[in-house]
C-alpha cells in the first residue's frame, strides 16, 4: 500500500471515529440528567411527606419504587447506544437504587412499619428494574450497515 492509499484510508477512518467521539461526549453522566433529579427529589419528597403524615407510608413506598424503576430502565435504554459501560458500583442507577432502599427502610422505621410483603415486593421490583437496565445498557450497538444475526441464524 502506497503513501497515497494510506492517506486516503486515514481520511476515510477519521469521519466515523470523530462521529463516535462526538456522540460519547453528548451522553451525560446519570446524575446530570433531569430524570435522575426527578427521581431523587420525588423520593425525598415522598419520604418527607410520609414522615410528616401527609401521605401513607405505603404510598411513599410505591412512589419511591416506581420512580426508581423508571429511572433504571430509562437509563439502561439510554446507555444501549454506547459501546462500553461502567462497572455497576460506579453508576447512578446503582446509587439511586441504594437511595430508594434506604428511603423505604427509613419510612418503615419511622412510621411504625410497613407490611413486610410490600417491602420485599418493592425491593424485588427495584432489583428487577436494575437488572433490566443493566441488560439494556450491555447491549452493544452494531456498526452501521451490519445486519443483526440472531443465535438461531448462526
Amino acid at each position: 500500500m502506497g503513501f497515497i492509499e494510506k492517506l486516503k484510508l486515514l481520511f476515510k477512518v477519521r469521519k466515523p471515529a470523530t462521529d463516535l467521539i462526538n456522540e460519547v461526549r453528548q451522553v451525560k453522566s446519570g446524575w446530570k440528567t433531569i430524570p435522575f433529579w426527578v427521581s431523587v427529589l420525588g423520593t425525598l419528597l415522598a419520604v418527607v411527606a410520609s414522615l410528616k403524615g401527609l401521605i401513607p407510608a405505603t404510598s411513599a413506598l410505591v412512589i419511591t419504587t416506581v420512580l426508581t424503576m423508571f429511572y433504571q430502565i430509562l437509563r439502561g435504554a439510554t446507555k444501549a447506544d454506547l459501546t462500553s459501560t461502567k462497572p455497576v458500583f460506579q453508576t447512578s442507577e446503582f446509587w439511586l437504587g441504594v437511595l430508594s432502599q434506604i428511603a423505604n427502610a427509613l419510612t418503615a422505621l419511622k412510621t411504625g412499619g410497613i407490611n413486610p410483603t410490600w417491602l420485599a415486593t418493592a425491593s424485588g421490583l427495584v432489583a428487577a428494574a436494575m437488572a433490566a437496565g443493566q441488560n439494556l445498557a450491555g447491549q452493544q450497538p452494531s456498526p452501521a450497515g451490519t445486519p443483526l444475526i440472531t443465535p438461531s441464524e448462526k
